[in-house]
């Protein structure tokens, strides 16, 4: 992207089946430009949604995340940013019908992209932070499977925090490759779907802002 343009492509995973390219932008970055954004590349019906984020950091992180998709998506398709047309599933999940997948995600001051031409895809991003209650958390929500990931991330000498994030970035990139909210987890196959950690590709990330750092995972459905 050119200068004025919101974030960067960040790098590629692939699977043995699939390929997707990764986008990020710092919300930070962009806060001074988010009333041109909108006017640029939001469609009529984002903008019409501004006014509900009373949060000026919220309405930033809305138009940025918003800008970063539809401009994403232009470059691809060959379509104006606010002329491309985004639906969402009946779980919420934001699809167009162009024949191509992506997937958003944020946390703290970084948004990601995962755009994918042949398989759905979900991407989930995390800040490192300490996390309260993670037993409790961790039985209301991880699979056999998953508990045993986590244990063996301790194990390994991760603190309970990090582990908690670390595995739980890996089964939200999986429920939103399936389209499938929290909700839904107990019902959807989650151990079907491929899914890779984001180290190699957040790891220059923190090192370049001087910040605690960000785990995540990328997964095709």
């Amino acid at each position: 992207m050119g200068p004025g343009d919101v974030g960067a492509r960040l790098g590629t995973v692939s699977s043995p089946h699939a390929v997707a390219d990764v986008w990020f932008a710092w919300v930070g970055d962009h806060a001074r430009d988010v009333d041109r954004f909108s006017r640029e590349y939001l469609s009529g019906e984002e903008s019409a949604r501004l006014p509900e984020y009373r949060v000026r950091e919220a309405a930033e992180r809305y138009v940025v995340t918003r800008s970063l998709v539809r401009i994403v998506l232009s470059e691809h398709l060959g379509v104006p940013p606010r002329d491309i047309r985004v639906s969402r599933t009946e779980a919420g999940k934001p699809v167009v019908a162009e024949g191509v997948h992506f997937n958003v995600t944020h946390s703290g001051d970084l948004i990601l992209m995962a755009l994918s031409a042949s398989r759905p895809v979900g991407v989930d991003v995390e800040r490192k932070r300490e996390v309260a209650r993670v037993e409790a958390l961790v039985a209301r929500w991880l699979t056999d499977a998953e508990r045993s990931e986590l244990t063996r991330l301790t194990t390994r000498g991760a603190t309970p925090s990090d582990a908690f994030l670390r595995t739980w970035s890996l089964k939200e990139a999986r429920l939103k490759a399936l389209g499938v909210g929290i909700s839904g987890a107990l019902r959807a196959p989650i151990q079907t779907v491929d899914v890779q950690p984001l180290d190699d590709l957040l790891e220059p990330l923190a090192v370049q802002r001087r910040d605690q750092g960000y785990v995540g995972a990328l997964a095709f459905a």
